[in-house]
């Protein structure tokens, strides 16, 4: 018998940075790697949005290299409700993500009147 936690699943927004020196093809295969990440932890991705190379308001320290540029993806994942700490854990420890944000979505009031 499963658990509430494991049945229940929940939209959450995560937002990434790469590291903005990196080619077209290695930025390709890190998000191909977060994605397998999701479903190694039985998630989706709803929605995924690349927002590009942009300069950072503030230079940001990471593994002992200094980053002033970073390539910002936005994702729109749904997860079981057990499973997303373990998978905010292992995309910590990645090399690859230099920051990255993890939150609950809001539901879309819209959404509810459609019902």
């Amino acid at each position: 018998m499963k658990s509430m936690k494991e049945i229940i699943q929940r939209d959450y927004e995560l937002t990434y940075l790469l590291a903005g020196d990196l080619l077209d093809a290695d930025v390709a295969r890190i998000k191909k790697e977060i994605s397998e990440l999701v479903e190694k932890y039985k998630g989706s991705v709803v929605k995924e949005d690349n927002w590009g190379r942009k300069h950072l308001a503030y230079k940001v320290r990471e593994a002992g290299k200094t980053y002033e540029e970073a390539v910002y993806v936005h994702m729109l994942l749904r997860f079981p409700v057990a499973q997303v700490q373990k998978f905010d854990q292992e995309l910590t420890l990645s090399r690859d993500v230099i920051r990255h944000l993890l939150v609950l979505a809001e539901e879309n009031p819209a959404e509810n009147k459609a019902s």
